[in-house]
């Protein structure tokens, strides 16, 4: 199973654009659903509130905000039945996945404030 979802990623990560990638419409919010999009716009302006972003920093964040609760999202429907261990492992991945894709985006004053916020946040603040 491990091997099955192993090839299906690579599959598809050779078929799709990165959506962390400044192409327009990237972000479009008509390719998530709604509550994604919400979702997503949330977590950038709390994001924008404690980390000052310019403009085209924003929309960057927030497609990467998208991307990242899509990817969640599918990782949770294709592991609903692997093992804990697993599970945990791939979202482990995914998250820095994410913590990469950001750094790459915020300049490096950014990036220390962004660490200092991440040491002293929990889930529900942001």
């Amino acid at each position: 199973m491990n091997n099955f979802f192993a090839a299906a990623c690579l599959a598809a990560g050779f078929t799709t654009q990165p959506a962390a990638a400044a192409v327009p419409g990237a972000d479009d919010p008509a390719a998530y659903s709604p509550a994604t999009a919400a979702r997503a716009t949330s977590l950038t302006q709390a994001l924008a509130r404690r980390i000052p972003l310019d403009e085209a920093q924003y929309i960057r964040v927030r497609a990467l905000h998208l991307h990242m609760l899509a990817e969640r999202q599918a990782l949770a429907i294709s592991l609903s039945g692997a093992e804990p261990a697993t599970r945990d492992e791939e979202l482990a991945a995914a998250q820095q996945r994410y913590e990469t894709a950001l750094a790459h985006l915020l300049r490096p004053a950014q990036v220390v404030a962004y660490q200092s916020l991440r040491s002293s946040f929990t889930a529900h603040r942001l």
